[in-house]
């Protein structure tokens, strides 16, 4: 009979190096705010909120192609509904929201950790890194925090606010791709100046580079949070082997790796088939010699 899973093989769920800082930072508890949902709702949606960027430029990679439907139309009836260019402007717009969103659970956290700091921000995520930029946070504030939404308000944070503001409450852009250079250009009414449109050359460019700083604060916030905050030791899954969990005992450390920690399951009948070349078993071994010696 054929079986769904292969128990003869073991299952790795246990890979650290491929974590990001959210993810690693999750996995341990920090006990002060353990049972605080605006903490854990923090985490979760700057997390999620970048997971369904993700999804979105799935789709709009898909749309892209599609514009010269629109061209085409134009070109042989003088017209075009211009279906595929407002679809993907949508999609592309939703995809600058979802980027201000990430950052809403990124505010939630800090308020959560910091929340005994006066004028820490809880509803205004604007108003948290202007405050930074204008150094407005008491010296008991991590001035590395500060640092880096200081200088995220002014390379990136203003132009996505904007961007997103308009896009939340007012009206739909368009696209169109430039088949010489096969960039995509976005023009929306609303955000102009003097009664002119905005352009975006190449808007497919700036979401990419906006993602990546997006991206690239939320690293360096979790890292930071994740070094200076007290988190607590945990127990993980590795993997499964025979319809069974094996598990391993975890420390918060710097650089972990998949030979981090100590493996919780040297008890079992049936021994990881991963044991010779786990640090985290060679590391129990150690461990419990370092005991017996002791008692």
């Amino acid at each position: 009979m054929e079986q769904l899973i292969n128990q003869d093989k073991f299952l790795i769920n246990f890979v650290p190096e491929q974590w990001d800082s959210v993810t690693k930072f999750r996995k341990f508890k920090y006990i002060p705010l353990e049972d605080n949902k605006l903490f854990k709702r923090g985490i979760s949606t700057t997390e999620e909120h970048l997971a369904k960027f993700r999804t979105l430029a799935e789709i709009a990679n898909e749309l892209i192609p599609k514009l010269e439907i629109d061209e085409n139309e134009l070109k042989k009836d003088g017209y075009t509904s211009a279906k595929y260019s407002r679809q993907l402007s949508s999609i592309v717009e939703c995809n600058i929201n979802e980027l201000y969103s990430s950052l809403d659970g990124i505010r939630d956290v800090i308020y959560a950790v910091y929340s005994d700091i006066q004028g820490i921000q809880k509803k205004s995520t604007s108003k948290l890194f202007s405050k930074a930029k204008e150094n407005m946070y008491p010296t008991n504030f991590p001035i590395e925090l500060n640092n880096l939404l200081s200088e995220a308000y002014d390379r990136w944070f203003i132009k996505l606010r904007i961007y997103r503001t308009e896009f939340t409450h007012g009206s739909l852009g368009s696209c169109h791709k430039d088949n010489k250079t096969n960039k995509i250009s976005y023009m929306h009414s609303g955000l102009g100046k003097n009664q002119q449109a905005l352009i975006i050359d190449d808007f497919i460019s700036y979401i990419n580079d906006t993602f990546e700083n997006v991206l690239l604060l939320q690293h360096n916030i979790f890292e930071f949070l994740y070094n200076i905050l007290p988190l607590e030791p945990t127990i993980l899954p590795c993997g499964i082997y025979k319809g069974k969990f094996y598990m391993r005992y975890l420390e918060p450390e710097n650089n972990l790796t998949f030979n981090s920690g100590l493996c919780r399951s040297m008890e079992y009948s049936t021994a990881c088939p991963l044991k010779d070349k786990c640090g985290a078993y060679t590391n129990a071994i150690k461990h419990n010699k370092a005991l017996e010696k002791n008692i």
